[in-house]
């Protein structure tokens, strides 16, 4: 297996160098200037849109900007944004935040996803199986901010169980029901694939053969089937990780949490591209590792995997 992590994280060079390259050249591409509305009403001077442009180097060629960007990233130095203040710092507070959501939406994801999909498979045709096949497809019919302003309006105006915003610090009490919503549609999608994969395997004849042998039920379900069925699951939930990160823009906004959603939503449509392609960068890398350590999982969940 340590052969096999070094080999995918020597693929992971030009694979992260691909991608930045391409997120420089998109982003810093697109049509309008940035400095344009940084006047108010009046058109900004040629000297301020010339020195802004020297300074933040769009009067270089596109590959020697991507090089200054790469040397900042390994040094750690991501700049500063239009107005002057260190892009690192606000990533030091907006990103916490949004790990934790993230992470919550996960486990919430997988708890009642996985959870919900075991019952599911192992009741098949009965009343389980068809509630929760009736929830999931509820689910996956209400787009996130239907989600999220119904159970605001609801959780937070009419019965005062929650908070309608979320605090600054965002505590992990408080940010339980933005991670439900933000989980929701893929928790929807978690419950029918462990499923679809519990039925698959209760056929198996791995399964026919532990039954055989007299093993209990609680045994063939959690060693042999479970294992083995949770594979293609915790591929869907290794690849969620870097989604729901950089997906929580509405969610953030619903509940006016100061995380990376919102904080990228505001770079967006302020064309502030300072903030744009570090994040965007980072989001890139979160999806990269998260995958490796999928890969990694799977000889633990099942040892037929072997890595050479």
């Amino acid at each position: 297996m340590g052969r096999y992590a070094i080999r995918r994280l020597l693929q992971l060079i030009p694979v992260v160098l691909g991608t930045t390259f391409l997120i420089n050249y998109m982003v810093w591409q697109l049509p309008g200037d940035p400095f344009a509305g940084r006047c108010g009403q009046r058109p900004c001077p040629d000297s301020y849109v010339s020195a802004m442009r020297a300074q933040f180097g769009l009067d270089q060629p596109m590959l020697v900007q991507y090089g200054h960007f790469l040397k900042n990233m390994l040094t750690g130095d991501l700049g500063v944004d239009f107005n002057q203040v260190p892009v690192i710092d606000q990533l030091g507070a907006a990103w916490p935040i949004t790990i934790r959501l993230a992470l919550l939406a996960v486990a919430i994801e997988a708890v009642i996803g996985i959870g919900a999909g075991v019952l599911s498979g192992l009741k098949r045709g009965g009343f389980l199986d068809n509630l929760v096949t009736i929830s999931t497809l509820f689910l996956l019919s209400l787009p996130v901010f239907v989600t999220g302003y119904l159970l605001q309006w609801l959780l937070g105006v009419q019965l005062h169980i929650i908070n309608p915003t979320v605090s600054d610090e965002a505590t992990v009490s408080e940010l339980i029901v933005p991670a439900f919503v933000l989980a929701s549609i893929n928790m929807a999608f978690t419950a029918r694939l462990t499923r679809t994969s519990i039925v698959e395997n209760l056929r198996s004849d791995y399964v026919r053969t532990a039954v055989a042998k007299g093993l209990t039920n609680r045994r063939v379900v959690g060693i042999h089937l479970l294992r083995n069925s949770l594979v293609p699951v915790l591929t869907f939930l290794g690849t969620e990780i870097g989604s729901l990160m950089s997906g929580a823009i509405i969610t953030e906004g619903i509940f006016n949490i100061h995380g990376i959603g919102g904080m990228l939503y505001r770079a967006i449509t302020g064309q502030d591209y300072t903030i744009v392609v570090p994040v965007a960068t980072l989001l890139v890398l979160v999806y990269l590792i998260s995958n490796l350590l999928v890969d990694l999982l799977y000889g633990v969940l099942d040892p037929r995997i072997r890595y050479e």
